[in-house]
C-alpha cells in the first residue's frame, strides 16, 4: 500500500514501569525474569512478532519490587534501553523520552541521533515538557500560568536540537552523525492549549487522552484544522489516542468489574472499538498499555491483532526500513529558521 495514498491504522505501546509483573503464566517460551532487561527485551521481540509499529518508554524505566521485595527494581535510561532493543529487532519503532526543561540540547541532539543511526532510522522521540516528567494538569482552554513559558522554552529547544541535527546531515564537524530519516519521529503531547498549539505545528504524532467518541471526533478535527492554519496536511501529523485493552475469552467476562481505563472484551469486541474509533476518524492510531505484563500484551499479538489483519485494518509486515515511512509521514526535511511556538 502507498504510504502517503492509503490511510492506516497504527499502533504503538507504552511501557510505564508500574505495570503488575506477572511470572509462571504458560506462556511458550516462558519469559524471563520480569525484573531483568531479557524480560523487556522479550516484550519487543512479542511486539514486533504483532508488526506493532513503536514502543515508547519513558525517561526512566523502573522495574517494580519482585515478590517479596521492597526495593524497586533495575532503573533502564531510555535511550541506552532503546538502543539494546534497536539491535534486538529488526522492524519496531522506539521512543525515547528526553527533559525539554533545562536540558542540555547538544546532548539531546547527540544522543537521539545516534539512536537514530543504531535502529536504522526508527527511532522516535517525545520531550518531557514538564519539570517533573508529570503531565501539565488543567487540560480545559484556559490552561495554567506556566503553560505558555513552558511550551515557548520547549520550542526554543526543538529549534537549536533540530539546528544540530541539520548541521549533523549537512556533515558538519562536531555535530551529531547524519540521521537516516532526516529527523526522529517528534511524538508530543496535547494535554494543555499551548501543548496542543505546539503539537499542531509540529508534532509527528500527537499523543492524546482518552475522549468518548464525538468528543474524540470533535478534537481529531478541530487539531487537523489547526494544523493546517501552519500549512500542514492532514496526514502530516497522526493522532493517537489512550487504549488499555485486555483480551477476555467471553463477552460475559467484559462485564467483570474493572478499572474505568480498561477495555476488556474478546479479540472481536476490541477490534470493534479500534476499528470504530479509526473509521469515525476519532484518530489514526493508538497508544497501547496494558495492566499487567507479559500476559495481555501477548494476549492482544496473539488474538486482536490477528484480527485486525482480516479485517485489512493493520499491516501485516513491515512495509518499509523506517519508523517515519513505516507510519506514512514524509522524509523531515531540517528547516533552517527557527521553530515558533
Amino acid at each position: 500500500m502507498s504510504n502517503r495514498a492509503t490511510r492506516r491504522l497504527s499502533l504503538g505501546v507504552r511501557l510505564h514501569g508500574a505495570e503488575e509483573r506477572v511470572s509462571g503464566l504458560p506462556l511458550l517460551p516462558a519469559p524471563p525474569d520480569p525484573h531483568d532487561y531479557p524480560f523487556h527485551e522479550f516484550l519487543v521481540m512479542e511486539l514486533e512478532r504483532g508488526r506493532l509499529d513503536a514502543l515508547l518508554v519513558p525517561r526512566l524505566l523502573t522495574a517494580p519490587p519482585g515478590a517479596g521485595n521492597v526495593a524497586p527494581g533495575p532503573v533502564f535510561e531510555a535511550a541506552t534501553l532503546l538502543a539494546g532493543f534497536a539491535g534486538a529487532a529488526d522492524g519496531i519503532g522506539v521512543v525515547a523520552t528526553a527533559p525539554a526543561l533545562g536540558g542540555h540540547a547538544g546532548a539531546i541532539a547527540h544522543r537521539l541521533a545516534s539512536l537514530d543511526v543504531l535502529s536504522s532510522g526508527r527511532s522516535g522521540w517525545q520531550p518531557e515538557l514538564s519539570e517533573n516528567g508529570e503531565p501539565a494538569e488543567n487540560e480545559g482552554e484556559a490552561g495554567n500560568g506556566d503553560d505558555e513559558p513552558r511550551r515557548a522554552h520547549a520550542a526554543e529547544l526543538l529549534a537549536e536540537i533540530e539546528r544540530l541535527w541539520s548541521a549533523g546531515n549537512q556533515g558538519a564537524p562536531d555535530a551529531p552523525p547524519p540521521l537516516p530519516q532526516g529527523r526522529p519521529v517528534l511524538f508530543l503531547t496535547a494535554d494543555t492549549p499551548a501543548e496542543r498549539a505546539l503539537a499542531a505545528r509540529h508534532a509527528d504524532v500527537v499523543l492524546a487522552a482518552r475522549r468518548p467518541l464525538e468528543q474524540a471526533r470533535s478534537w481529531y478535527a478541530e487539531t487537523k484544522t489547526r494544523a493546517a492554519t501552519h500549512g500542514r496536511l492532514p496526514e502530516d501529523l497522526l493522532i493517537w489516542t489512550e487504549l488499555t485493552p485486555l483480551v477476555v475469552s467471553d463477552a460475559h467476562q467484559a462485564h467483570a468489574p474493572r478499572t474505568d481505563d480498561v477495555l476488556a472484551g474478546t479479540p472481536g469486541q476490541i477490534a470493534d472499538h479500534i476499528e470504530e474509533r479509526f473509521e469515525q476518524r476519532a484518530c489514526d492510531g493508538f497508544t497501547l498499555s496494558f495492566p499487567s505484563l507479559p500476559g495481555p500484551l501477548v494476549d492482544f499479538v496473539d488474538h486482536v491483532i490477528p484480527e485486525l489483519w482480516r479485517r485489512g485494518l493493520f499491516p501485516n509486515d513491515y512495509e518499509h526500513p523506517t519508523l517515519r515511512e513505516n507510519l506514512g509521514l514524509r522524509h523531515h526535511a531540517i528547516p533552517t529558521g527557527a521553530i515558533h511556538a
